[in-house]
This record gives C-alpha cells, structure tokens and sequence, in this order.
C-alpha cells in the first residue's frame, strides 16, 4: 500500500522507537514519519547516540537521503553538521561511520533498510557528500525550482538535488516573515515536507518547527501565510516540482482551522498546537 496522506503531524510529539531499524544501525532510535508498506521507502528521524561508532565497514544496499537537525555524524572523514545534507547511494562504502557527540538525523530511505559488507560499484552519479545550508548559504536566484509566487515574496530557497533519472528534487526554502499567499494550489507531483524552524498556517492548521506532511500529487492546498518566516524542508516525488495556481474564493486570513488529514493511528500526533508569538 502506497504512503496515506499525512498533512500533518508533529514529529516532536512522537515516541522514538527502541527496536532496532537494521543491525547498521545498532543502538540508534527513531520516529517512522511515513512508510511505504510496498517498496518499504520511508522517512524517519533517527538519534544517534553519544559516542555511536558503527561495528564494521558496510553499506546500505538502499539509496539514504541525509539532513542533519542537530548534532553530527561523520561519514569517511567528512563532518555533517547541523544543516548539512547528503545523499548516499546504494552501496556507498561507509569505511567510517560515527557520531561522536550524538546527533538527530532526518533520514529517507529508497526502499527497505538492509547493510551489506560486499560493497558493489555505487552509482557516483547520484552521489552528493555534502551541502551545508550554513556555511554555503542561500541560492542566488530561483533556477530550478518552479515556484513563481513564493519566489517574488523575497524568500530564498537552497536547491540540494535533482536526481539526474526521475527529476525528483530536494531543497530548502526560507520564507520571509508576514508572508501570504495570494492563490491556491496543486502538483502533478508528490510533495514532502519537514518544517525545521519557524512556523507557518494553511488550509491544515499551523506547522511548527518539527510538523511533517506527505501529500499526494493533484491535491489542492493552500493558502500559506507566517508571521514569523520559516525554513522548510521539501521533496518531490514523481518528477520535478511543478505547480499550478488557482484563483482564491476569499483572502488569506490568519485564522486557519485545524483540519488535519492522517490516518486515525496518527492522530494523536496532530493535535493543535499552541504558541504565544511576543513581538
């Protein structure tokens, strides 16, 4: 069965989950955030432990998509640090995996977790060892991403990848404070977000630092507005992102209700959430 509509939960109100997620993986905890229940493609938020090392060099045999939230990880002597970004392909050598002071890692796997110690031709092609938001900043213009309305409000957006076969895109998108939209919207493609600081209102409710949605493609939403400005996560699934306006039947408000869609074992994670903005 294909990921459920999620829009959306609250990652921080979830429970981190002992069991092991692959003998890789030993002693690290998670939070599943969604599961593809056929091809076993999730996204999860996993916490490495202080003075975590991995037992022996291995690999995954599945492509995993990195974000550091907080913490680090080191990956073959290279430091990603909070804001640092990867991508792994499958059978991507991990001569040197560790964490030396612990870390919360946004991770999203291409399909069911499993290591190997046979470490097979990787595809280089897909390999990106690290972006740092921090440290490279902001994209100068907004080549790549279509997003015509957010991108004339001033924001600014972090393009991370492209995947050179399918189009699917990862990136970054800083969204000034007081900002509305003007239109509502949809995509021929699957939209997945993950809200990293800040919080920001739509036809679901209010997001907050940590709230998750995955939504399918072709389904309307919006309008979004913030006070306070945001940085948001994004994938899409199913190409590259496109996306096709529509008039509003009344203007934005910040008023949104909390109207959440998630299937009844998530909603205890969605719950409203409640926050005095001191000015």
């Amino acid at each position: 069965m294909p990921r459920s509509h999620i829009e959306f939960i609250h990652s921080n109100s979830m429970p981190w989950v002992k069991k092991h997620l692959d003998p890789l993986f030993k002693n690290v905890i998670y939070k599943t955030l969604s599961l593809d229940n056929d091809t076993k493609e999730m996204t999860a938020v996993l916490k490495f432990p202080k003075k975590w090392n991995q037992q022996k060099p291995s690999s995954l045999t599945v492509d995993e998509e990195i974000y550091i939230l907080s913490g680090s990880i080191n990956i073959n002597n290279i430091q990603l640090d909070e804001g640092s970004y990867s991508y792994l392909p499958a059978y991507y050598p991990r001569e040197n995996f560790f964490s030396k002071n612990g870390a919360e890692v946004l991770s999203f796997f291409s399909g069911k977790i499993s290591y190997t110690c046979d470490f097979k031709k990787f595809n280089k092609n897909k390999l990106i060892e690290k972006i740092s938001l921090y440290q490279d900043g902001w994209d100068k213009n907004y080549i790549g991403i279509n997003s015509p309305e957010i991108a004339s409000s001033g924001s600014r957006k972090k393009l991370l990848r492209t995947d050179p076969y399918t189009g699917d895109q990862t990136w970054i998108m800083g969204v000034i404070p007081s900002y509305q939209e003007k239109k509502v919207e949809s995509h021929p493609v699957v939209q997945e977000c993950f809200i990293l600081s800040g919080e920001i209102e739509g036809n679901c409710g209010t997001m907050v630092k940590g709230s998750y949605f995955w939504r399918p493609r072709d389904i309307l939403h919006g309008p979004y507005g913030t006070k306070t400005g945001c940085t948001i996560l994004s994938r899409s699934k199913g190409g590259k992102l496109i996306v096709d306006y529509f008039d509003l039947d009344k203007p934005f408000d910040f008023n949104s209700r909390h109207n959440v869609v998630v299937p009844d074992k998530l909603l205890k994670y969605s719950r409203k959430k409640t926050r005095k903005i001191i000015y």
